[in-house]
C-alpha cells in the first residue's frame, strides 16, 4: 500500500528489493505554506502560519516554505550519498518594462539544494524558503498568497548527476511548462541562508555545502 503513495522513477538503478531508489510522493509531493520567522527577541516559539491578515491587508513579514515529499530505498546500505532538489517557483514581473500593464512577465524563481547521507526511509522531506520581500516583488498584486494558492512549483531530483525524478505543484497541460519562464536565479533559499536554520532540525538530512574553492 505504501509503494503506491511513491512515482517510480525511470534512469535509476533500483534497489534489492526491486522498488525504485528514489520516488516523489504521489499526493502532496509539494506542499506550500506561509510562515513567519521566529522574533529572537521575543519568547521563543514555533513558526506560526498567516496567511490571511485579519485586516486583509497584504502581510509582507510571510516567507514562503516549499516542501517536497519523497522515499529513499539505497541499493546497497541505508544512505544516498547525495540528492540535489532543483526548484523553479512561477512568479509575476509586473515591473518589467517588456511586460504588458498589470500583467507583466511570467518569471520563474530558482534555486537548489543538495542533501548528504540521505537515510533509507518512506517519509522524507526536503525544503527551501522565498523571502517576504521576494514574494512582494514577483506577486501578481495580492500579496504572499499568490504563491501558495495560485503559482506551480516544480521541483527536480539528482542522484550521481543523473536524473532521478521531477514533481509539479499542479498538473499543468505543458509539462515543460516552467521552462518557458524567464529563470531569476539566487533568490530560493537553502535553510542555512535564511532564519529558519533551525526549523525542525530532525525532519531533514544535512545539507551538503558547496565546495568553498567554487563560492
Amino acid at each position: 500500500m505504501v509503494a503506491s503513495l511513491f512515482t517510480a522513477i525511470p534512469g535509476v538503478s533500483s534497489a534489492q528489493q526491486g522498488g525504485p531508489v528514489f520516488a516523489f510522493a504521489r499526493q502532496d509531493a509539494v506542499l506550500t505554506t506561509l510562515v513567519k520567522a521566529v522574533d529572537l527577541n521575543n519568547v521563543p516559539g514555533a513558526n506560526t502560519n498567516n496567511d490571511n491578515p485579519s485586516n486583509g491587508a497584504p502581510d509582507d513579514s510571510q516567507w514562503l516554505k516549499v516542501e517536497f515529499h519523497y522515499s529513499v530505498s539505497p541499493a546497497i546500505g541505508n544512505y544516498l550519498n547525495e540528492i540535489q532538489f532543483k526548484v523553479w517557483i512561477e512568479g509575476r514581473d509586473l515591473f518589467d518594462p517588456q511586460g504588458q500593464p498589470g500583467q507583466g512577465i511570467a518569471v520563474a524563481l530558482t534555486g537548489s539544494v543538495t542533501y548528504a547521507n540521505v537515510p533509507k526511509g518512506k517519509d522524507l522531506y526536503g525544503v527551501v524558503y522565498v523571502h517576504p520581500s521576494t514574494l512582494g516583488r514577483y506577486g501578481a498584486g495580492h500579496g504572499a498568497s499568490d504563491f501558495e494558492r495560485n503559482f506551480d512549483v516544480h521541483v527536480e531530483a539528482d542522484i550521481a548527476g543523473s536524473p532521478a525524478g521531477a514533481v509539479d505543484k499542479n498538473k499543468e497541460q505543458d509539462p515543460n511548462w516552467y521552462q518557458q519562464l524567464r529563470a531569476i536565479p539566487g533568490l530560493v533559499y537553502r535553510q542555512n541562508q535564511c532564519p529558519f536554520l533551525n526549523d525542525s532540525p530532525d525532519r531533514y538530512p544535512a545539507i551538503k555545502l558547496p565546495d568553498s574553492s567554487s563560492s
